[in-house]
């Protein structure tokens, strides 16, 4: 597989034996680069930089510039003040969502308009006081798609519905599993036909799967 980037279009192009290309768009103004530099920074440092470091980032030479450059992004919802500190807002974390979906056989259509943004935590998190985050291990569950070192984003419950993929304490561990019943009562469902139907009593369920994420590199 081959991976080559269009810094000046921002085009990302994969290619391998079923191509799929993908255009994502930017802003046309230069605060949309500049924008895209600050939060490239904030990723690696999790504070801002200094107004003399942002000039040196984005490639602005007066105080002034970047005082203008940091009020447009105030004033479009990027970026708060509080105590006279700079601080990132939600929107400052939304990522591009391109409206077509990316076809995984044959190429699709380009969409070149401006994105929406996706917050992705957001998206994934509607209960973030009782949501937690746990890792895959094994592969019971590869026929599920959750793949091992996957992440699992869970909603704490005391119980589920039958059918919901839930996260439950086995022999004192925690074990992901879809939940089913047999012969009336609730038991633990690996998918995946190597590894056995769970039958704990008590069962003792600790949230459900809502979402799941993994890291290509």
């Amino acid at each position: 597989m081959t991976h080559e980037i269009d810094r000046k279009n921002a085009h990302s192009i994969l290619s391998n034996k079923n191509s799929v290309i993908v255009h994502m768009a930017r802003p046309a103004s230069s605060d949309g680069i500049y924008l895209e530099k600050l939060q490239d920074y904030y990723a690696r440092h999790r504070v801002f930089p200094s107004y003399a470091a942002i000039g040196r980032l984005v490639g602005l030479q007066s105080t002034s510039s970047v005082s203008a450059f940091l009020e447009r992004l105030r004033t479009r919802g990027y970026i708060e003040s509080f105590d006279r500190r700079l601080k990132p807002s939600r929107r400052f974390f939304e990522r591009p969502l391109v409206q077509s979906r990316v076809a995984a056989g044959l190429p699709s259509a380009a969409y070149d308009a401006e994105p929406d943004g996706l917050s992705i935590d957001e998206f994934l998190v509607s209960r973030p006081s009782r949501t937690f985050l746990v890792q895959v291990k094994g592969e019971s569950m590869t026929g599920a798609g959750l793949m091992p070192g996957d992440t699992l984003v869970v909603e704490r419950a005391n119980g589920a519905t039958d059918g919901a993929i839930v996260v439950a304490v086995v022999d004192g561990a925690y074990t992901v599993k879809r939940l089913g019943r047999e012969n009336r009562r609730f038991v633990l469902r690996p998918e995946n036909k190597s590894y056995p139907v769970l039958r704990p009593d008590p069962l003792e369920i600790v949230g459900v799967v809502v979402g799941s994420f993994r890291k290509y590199k």
